[in-house]
């Protein structure tokens, strides 16, 4: 007699139907998603995916809108995160969140009193002790158990951020971008700790960007895009697919490669039609006509070197797309350029004048205008009060015609500028960010990321206006993700990769690049697809 088959096991966590909203936009949109009991399962997707959303939804960081979530058959829905701790779900988050006044071991005992216990008691000391002891030395901190967790550099806090979820004794480990900032040195541990904690822990959900460590940990990955599930499946097939390298690049919306009519030709020669040039990390100085020269330059936090000798440039009333994964960098340098992170090494110059040193209102006085990524701005002020904030001292008269200028640019903002901040819709926010960086009158104006999180057709919107800003002959910096959006507008572009300018050229050379898809999906992926 035939023996019968073995029964599949039961899911560990089983997503079902869930959605969250933000506003009128959808984080998470109708979710299904199922991990596999002992898997170690991959979410990727680009910005604005909704991949943290869905950590914060299945921790108890956020409760959702509608749908349900299960626990090894058990609903945990409307749990606090206290709660999902207890019954085995441990998390990291993105940013570390230490008790920064307390010690490393008093950061781990903690958490390891509100632990999943199975049948055992949590109250017992020593047990608890003894396993803080155990993870201290697998994570590396043992020598720094008895400092304070807000003096550790940033590695050491992502290495806590870990340890703190291991004392929670998980079944279902929840790592959000734990990564993301690392060299390569430490990604390289980083990957070996978790397939130790793999075969330990069993299930792990690993949100991630540094594709190495997805290929390396993960059997499965499933791919997020605008808050829904794009696939999901053996990860290297996943990452060879030619739809989910279409949602990283952007060219899953309609293309043209054709520079429009009245784009000025590109500005930067290449020795071989096509070809796309790879910068030496000493690149050639810009030109002495460049409005910005960034030469070579160095940005390191705590013990991380985030940039590395990188060189880009900008000319007078040019738009160049910044280009890259999350985490390559991006925010980084244009952080750097407007003085808010000092340099490390190499030097910037805007229209002749040196900026490192310089404070961020020095290098806006200079005529650099930086649109930051979420926003900023102040929501209990009317659209008007948040416009004149951005001026300097001047007369009422001169203050007029900039908001006149500005107003005729943004007619919706007019029609709203008795309103607060918060009365408005996330594309009219991001609009008034942008008439805000306009009011200083700035020879450059960086975007950073301005159409994270807002709907389609706000985003169209925005990129109307950046179109009408650059007709005016401003320069711009756009910092994007999506390939496509970045490169609309662009007379050039530079793809950083972690911390470094790995391509540049024309629209056009950048497309067509062999390498932009490795860049965004990983080498292996990249590699496997063109076999």
């Amino acid at each position: 007699m035939a023996e019968p088959a073995p029964v599949a096991a039961a899911p560990a966590l089983q997503v079902r139907s869930l959605s969250k909203r933000f506003g009128g936009v959808a984080a998470i949109d109708a979710l299904d998603l199922e991990v596999r009991a002992g898997e170690a399962l991959g979410v990727i997707g680009p910005n604005g995916a909704g991949k943290s959303t869905l950590v914060n939804l299945i921790s108890g960081a956020l409760l959702p809108d509608a749908g349900a979530l299960l626990l090894h058959g058990e609903e945990i829905t409307t749990l606090r995160a206290d709660a999902r701790a207890r019954l085995g779900i441990g998390r990291t988050y993105q940013i570390p969140r230490p008790f920064a006044r307390m010690s490393v071991r008093e950061n781990l005992a903690l958490a390891a009193r509100h632990a999943y216990t199975g049948t055992e008691s949590p109250q017992a000391p020593q047990p608890i002790a003894g396993r803080c002891e155990q993870i201290l030395e697998r994570t590396g901190l043992a020598d720094v158990a008895d400092t304070a967790a807000g003096e550790l550099p940033l590695l050491r806090r992502k290495r806590l951020e870990l340890a703190r979820a291991l004392a929670l004794r998980p079944r279902l480990l929840l790592l959000d971008e734990i990564g993301a900032g690392l060299i390569e040195t430490e990604t390289r541990a980083l990957i070996k700790l978790i397939i130790e904690l793999h075969r330990e822990i069993g299930t792990i959900v690993l949100i991630e960007h540094v594709m190495d460590v997805i290929t390396a940990c993960c059997e499965r990955t499933a791919v997020l895009a605008s808050g829904k599930l794009l696939c999901v499946g053996a990860t290297r097939a996943v990452l060879a697919d030619a739809q989910v390298a279409a949602v990283y690049l952007g060219t899953s919306e309609a293309t043209q490669d054709a520079a429009p009519a009245d784009r000025a030709p590109p500005r930067v020669s290449q020795s071989t039609p096509g070809a796309v040039s790879r910068p030496a990390p000493h690149s050639a100085p810009a030109p002495a006509s460049a409005l910005l020269a960034v030469r070579a330059i160095e940005v390191h936090y705590g013990g991380v070197r985030v940039l590395r000798k990188v060189s880009i440039n900008v000319q007078h009333g040019e738009c160049v797309a910044l280009l890259g994964a999350n985490g390559a960098g991006k925010t980084t340098l244009a952080r750097a350029i407007s003085g808010a992170v000092p340099l490390a090494g190499g030097a910037i110059e805007f229209a002749g004048v040196a900026l490192a040193g310089l404070a961020p209102e020095r290098v806006t006085a200079l005529g650099i205008a930086h649109c930051m990524e979420g926003r900023r701005i102040f929501s209990s002020l009317t659209v008007e009060d948040n416009l004149l904030l951005a001026l300097p001292r001047m007369a009422q008269r001169a203050a007029a015609e900039r908001l006149h200028r500005v107003y005729q640019m943004f007619p919706a903002l007019y029609e709203r500028r008795d309103r607060v901040g918060t009365a408005m819709s996330g594309g009219q926010q991001q609009m008034l960010a942008i008439a805000r960086a306009l009011m200083s009158q700035p020879r450059l104006l960086i975007f950073d990321e301005i159409s994270l999180g807002l709907a389609p057709i706000a985003v169209e919107s925005l990129y109307q206006s950046l179109a009408g800003i650059r007709a005016a002959g401003v320069a711009m910096l756009i910092v994007e993700q999506n390939i496509q959006r970045g490169l609309q507008l662009a007379d050039r572009a530079y793809v950083l990769a972690h911390g470094e300018v790995r391509l540049s050229g024309t629209p056009g050379e950048i497309r067509n690049s062999q390498e932009l898809r490795a860049l965004y999906v990983g080498e292996d992926a990249a590699t496997q697809d063109a076999t």
